[in-house]
């Protein structure tokens, strides 16, 4: 990285983490990577914070993410080196001493109805992808393939009146096919990786990928190592085929990424992974595989920028 670069990461589990693992933001946990410390000694910019319930049982779905919600507000109040970027404004003042948290909804779950949009979206909820890996009333996830729902249809639509992203991660290929075609802002795949690398459920096919950057989108390389290789020792040099076929088939402005740290226990990462800071190691790794430095800074933040530098223009 240069001293110029942006580090965006599109995917990281800040507020399961805490809550699943019963510890606080403060704490240094062996197996996992997220904490106050280790954020602000990386040198991330803005990191799409997600708000991940669907560990949680079905009734408890809307009071985990408020519970969520409420955890990053208590962040913002209590360190100022972390802020809310919800609207172009904040965007456009972004402060590398700073840290600017972006609301990511991974599963719909917690929208019990469509009017509920409006609640979260007062929140602070920018991106929704629709499912995780299972079936819900909006669409089909992975596990299980099958076409968009109606309500899924209408969600999709009031996100597009409120000027909410649509993360097209963890849905199945039906379910992906119509979602793509309902959004109508720049479509984003927060963290997924290639089928044709690696053949994995969660990963896109070749023909997902060119729908996404067709649209102006961009997709998030995932670090997780089920999602790299079949290799019991994943190394970061394993992203390289994935970078590099994301490169060919959609070109140098439609690739970003997106770690989802703190998703999985750290052992579940690439060995040279174990801190966000970590994350300059990749740009190295690119560097030294000969991928162009103006790539290498399109990659790290400049893509994804692009794209919230959109759709959030013209929103509160």
């Amino acid at each position: 990285m240069n001293k110029n670069s942006i580090l965006v990461d599109c995917h990281q589990d800040i507020a399961y983490s805490v809550r699943a693992n019963r510890r606080l933001f403060e704490e240094n946990i062996e197996n996992l990577m997220i904490s106050y410390e280790s954020l602000v000694n990386s040198k991330i910019n803005i990191i799409f914070s997600t708000i991940f319930v669907s560990h949680r049982r079905k009734d408890s779905h809307y009071d985990e993410a408020i519970k969520q919600i409420k955890l990053y507000e208590s962040i913002f109040k209590k360190y100022k080196n972390f802020y809310h970027l919800k609207n172009f404004k904040s965007l456009k003042k972004i402060n590398k001493k700073r840290i600017g948290l972006y609301f990511l909804m991974e599963g719909a779950e917690p929208i019990k109805k469509i009017k509920d949009l409006n609640i979260f979206y007062e929140k602070g909820v920018r991106t929704i992808g629709l499912t995780w890996n299972d079936e819900n009333k909006y669409a089909f996830g992975v596990s299980k393939d099958g076409p968009l729902k109606e309500e899924g249809i209408k969600l999709i639509n009031k996100m597009n009146d409120l000027g909410i992203s649509l993360d097209l991660s963890h849905l199945s290929e039906n379910s992906f096919k119509r979602a793509i075609k309902e959004t109508k802002l720049i479509p984003i795949a927060t963290h997924s990786n290639c089928k044709k690398i690696r053949r994995h459920e969660r990963n896109l096919s070749n023909k997902q990928l060119k729908n996404i950057s067709d649209l102006g989108g961009v997709i998030g390389i995932v670090l997780y190592n089920r999602f790299i290789s079949s290799k019991k020792n994943v190394s970061i040099s394993d992203i390289l085929p994935h970078f590099k076929n994301i490169l060919n088939i959609c070109g140098e402005d439609h690739i970003s990424l997106g770690s989802d740290i703190d998703g999985a226990p750290i052992k579940d990462f690439p060995n040279e992974i174990r801190k966000p800071s970590d994350f300059e190691k990749i740009s190295d790794m690119l560097k030294k595989n000969k991928i162009k430095s103006k790539i290498i800074d399109k990659f790290l933040g400049q893509n994804i920028l692009r794209v919230l530098d959109e759709n959030l223009k013209d929103k509160k």
